[in-house]
């Protein structure tokens, strides 16, 4: 009975607690115990999610499971999102299906892109993330000598963004050569 109303969410824990009692309850070999466990987590108010689940000792493994279950929820989703504790492939899980506010939100973090280059290729194949985003995300990567894996042409994109500067440097110094060849005119 402990366990069941635990799984319901009637007994009084601390917010954190609550979230580690319905992770361990999800997993339970009862399925209707374990399906109870899940629907009380996505019920959970917004307030509380987000309130507990900033908790940097939150464990990897519950901050999972409610990305799974509540990550379309704005405030659960960027309580996650910003949590050092978040494990990278957690992150590059709603990368897939994230609209493109939060994929901007997720491309932020550089170092945890370029640390977990599956995050990017997320990104890329997530119809709803702009271009722009995903392309500083690349341009990132390829900058860092950092790999995206499961793109096709990956070298070729590589290619293209490394000798992007140089062409700039050459439109320069084309540029430079035609205002020096103009010479300065007082008399326009």
């Amino acid at each position: 009975p402990a366990r069941a109303m635990a799984a319901r969410g009637l007994v009084p824990l601390p917010p954190a607690e609550q979230l580690a009692v319905l992770y361990q309850l999800s997993l339970d070999a009862d399925a209707s115990l374990a399906m109870s466990a899940r629907n009380t987590a996505v019920g959970l108010p917004d307030k509380m999610l987000s309130g507990a689940l900033v908790d940097p000792a939150m464990d990897p493994r519950v901050l999972d499971l409610f990305a799974e279950l509540v990550g379309d929820k704005k405030p659960a989703f960027e309580a996650i999102v910003t949590n050092a504790a978040v494990a990278d492939q957690t992150i590059a899980r709603l990368a897939t299906r994230a609209n493109a506010a939060e994929i901007e939100r997720i491309a932020a973090n550089e170092q945890r892109l370029l640390r977990h280059p599956e995050i990017i290729a997320a990104m890329y194949t997530n119809k709803q993330a702009r271009m722009s985003t995903v392309d500083r995300a690349v341009e990132l990567a390829v900058r860092n000598n950092i790999r995206v894996p499961g793109l096709a042409a990956w070298d070729e994109i590589a290619a293209a963004i490394g000798s992007a500067p140089r062409a700039a440097e050459q439109d320069d110094a084309l540029f430079a050569s035609a205002v020096a060849s103009l010479g300065t005119d007082d008399s326009v």
